[in-house]
C-alpha cells in the first residue's frame, strides 16, 4: 500500500486548485474508489467525507470542462462504491449537475444527466430524487430546463 493510498491524501488533493494536478489526482481517486481492498478508509472519517464532496461539487462547476467531466466522474465513482449510502449527499452534488445540464458542451450536458439518472438506480427511489430536482425546471438556464425534460423523458422510460 503506498503511503498516499487514503482519503486524507485524496482530501488534500480535491481541495488544490491546480488543474493538471486536479486531472492528475482525480483519475488516481476514481482508480482508488473502484478498489475497495485499496480504500478501506473512505467512508471512516464522515466529516472528511462531507468537505471531500462538498468540494467535488466545486469541480462539477468548474469552468475547466475537463474538470468538470472529471467531478462528475468522481461522484460517479462515489455513489458506486456508497449506492444508498451517497443518498445523503444528493441535496449538494444534484444542483451542480443541474447546473452543469446547461453547460455549453454536450459531454458535460450527457455525463450530467447520465449521473443524475444512475442516482436513482443505485442511491434513492426516482421519487428521493425527483422531490430535488423540481427547482431545475424553473433554472434560469434555458439548456438546464430542457436538460431537466430530457431527464424526465428518460426516468419514464426507464
Amino acid at each position: 500500500m503506498e503511503e498516499h493510498d487514503n482519503m486524507d491524501y485524496f482530501y488534500q488533493q480535491v481541495v488544490q486548485k491546480d488543474v493538471s494536478r486536479r486531472l492528475q489526482a482525480g483519475q488516481d481517486l476514481i482508480d482508488y474508489l473502484n478498489d475497495p481492498q485499496r480504500s478501506p478508509d473512505v467512508e471512516q472519517d464522515k466529516p472528511r467525507l462531507d468537505k471531500t464532496i462538498d468540494e467535488l461539487t466545486g469541480w462539477i462547476n468548474s469552468s475547466n470542462f475537463k474538470v468538470a467531466l472529471l467531478g462528475i466522474d468522481i461522484c460517479g465513482a462515489f455513489v458506486d462504491r456508497m449506492g444508498e449510502r451517497f443518498k445523503g449527499y444528493l441535496g449538494t452534488v444534484l444542483p451542480a449537475l443541474v447546473d452543469r445540464l446547461g453547460d455549453g458542451k454536450d459531454q458535460v450536458r450527457e455525463n450530467s444527466q447520465t449521473l443524475i439518472l444512475h442516482t436513482m438506480e443505485q442511491t434513492a427511489s426516482p421519487m428521493y430524487v425527483w422531490e430535488r430536482l423540481l427547482p431545475g425546471f424553473k433554472h434560469k438556464n434555458f439548456r438546464s430546463r430542457e436538460g431537466i425534460c430530457l431527464c424526465l423523458s428518460a426516468t419514464i422510460t426507464t
